[in-house]
């Protein structure tokens, strides 16, 4: 009697099934690689996006602060070159020429960046009308004592007949009418001890002055002033309010934390967005300074950071660099000296401020990009392993097994 065997040892793992999991493990793998590589590449990219768009902002704040510059000061050397050669404001006597009154009022009226326009006569003479309007009308209106409807304020500074220099004061409305005046006074003004007289006096150009402090309004700013010849020489002069500038640099703000603000090459700060901090340090310790404050009482670790970066030679040309423990995007231009001399605009970017929003819709696309692969893997798996044994044709065979 013939007995039959059989191998009872238990049956090897599935081929197949090995089969299908290392297939799915290699698929796994080259989409995560693939995941991968997408989320650097667009993080590279992403980067370098925030940094070209960084330095065009920063292009564009510099050629609108450029183009601000000449709107404010080539009609002011204009009307400076024009007022130096017409007689009835190089006349002794402009206090008493209403023409020249009316002149000068339609001058400040049409150019609201001019302050004050002036006469200087070398005599020691002097006649002043101030344009009381804009944002800072009511500060000026309290430090030059003017009536509340004031558009026009006239200062009138001359010599009695015993030599005493007095000044007085003429308060108008913006169509010309007399709102006020006060009583002449013992003057200690002096044009011709003014920095703007001194400089344009012997000059046949119209001259920039640097950053001073006005003796009318306590406000720092600059003037431009030529000198006239004749029998009464004196000078004609302009002021231009630092605060004017300061806003407009102000208004370029790309970035909560962004700046934009003019230094000299000397390390001396013109202008700053806020202009508070500017007459602060101008003011400093109870005494005027005489010239621009230096960077350092400014006591602004970022722009201390910046300008010495500049005076290193790090600052060539739009540039990323680090200072007070953060990222900044910089530039750094220098100004026409017929806007300016040795003076430079400075504009600076904090990376992470550019950054925040292209990271955070980064961020979205890969959680939603992540979330959709979770849901397509098992679907895409499933598929591909369908696919696969399609064409797989066949059985496979235990090893050591047989049928008698």
């Amino acid at each position: 009697m013939q007995h039959r065997s059989f191998d009872i040892r238990p049956p090897p793992a599935n081929p197949q099934r090995r089969t299908y999991l290392g297939i799915t493990g290699v698929l796994l793998v080259i989409v995560l690689g693939l995941a991968v590589g997408i989320i650097w590449y667009n993080t590279k990219k992403s980067n370098q996006l925030v940094v070209a768009a960084a330095e065009r902002m920063i292009e564009e704040v510099g050629e609108h602060v450029s183009d601000r510059l000449k709107l404010i000061y080539d009609p002011m050397y204009a009307i400076i070159g024009t007022a130096s050669l017409m007689p009835e404001l190089t006349s002794p006597s402009i206090a008493e020429d209403p023409r020249a009154l009316s002149l000068i009022r339609r001058v400040l009226s049409v150019y609201p960046q001019i302050l004050s326009l002036y006469v200087g006569f070398d005599s020691g003479d002097f006649f002043m009308v101030t344009h009381v309007a804009g944002e800072n009308s009511k500060e000026l209106r309290a430090a030059l004592k003017a009536p509340q409807e004031t558009a026009f304020a006239s200062e009138i500074i001359s010599a009695n007949a015993g030599g005493e220099r007095k000044v007085r004061w003429v308060f108008l409305r913006e169509d010309g009418s007399v709102v006020g005046s006060s009583d002449p006074v013992p003057s200690e003004f002096d044009p011709r001890q003014r920095p703007w007289y001194d400089t344009a006096k012997d000059s046949e150009a119209v001259e920039p002055s640097e950053l001073y402090v006005f003796a009318s309004s306590g406000e720092p700013g600059f003037t431009l002033s030529r000198g006239f010849k004749g029998q009464s020489p004196g000078v004609v002069g302009a002021d231009f309010a630092a605060i004017d500038l300061s806003r407009f640099l102000r208004d370029q703000r790309l970035t909560p934390n962004s700046t934009a603000f003019i230094f000299t090459k000397a390390g001396k700060v013109i202008a700053l967005p806020d202009a508070t901090r500017i007459a602060k340090a101008v003011h400093s310790d109870g005494q005027v300074l005489v010239e621009p404050p230096k960077v350092g009482l400014l006591a602004d670790s970022v722009i201390a950071g910046l300008v010495a970066a500049y005076e290193d030679g790090r600052m060539s040309g739009i540039r990323i660099y680090d200072v007070a423990g953060r990222t900044y995007v910089g530039d750094v231009v220098e100004i026409p000296p017929r806007y300016g001399r040795d003076q430079l605009l400075a504009i600076m970017v904090p990376l992470d401020e550019i950054e925040k929003p292209v990271i955070e819709i980064r961020n979205q696309t890969l959680i939603y990009s992540i979330v959709f692969l979770l849901f397509a893997m098992p679907l895409y798996v499933t598929l591909v392993i369908a696919w696969i044994d399609r064409r797989l044709h066949g059985r496979f065979l235990w090893p050591g097994s047989r049928e008698d």
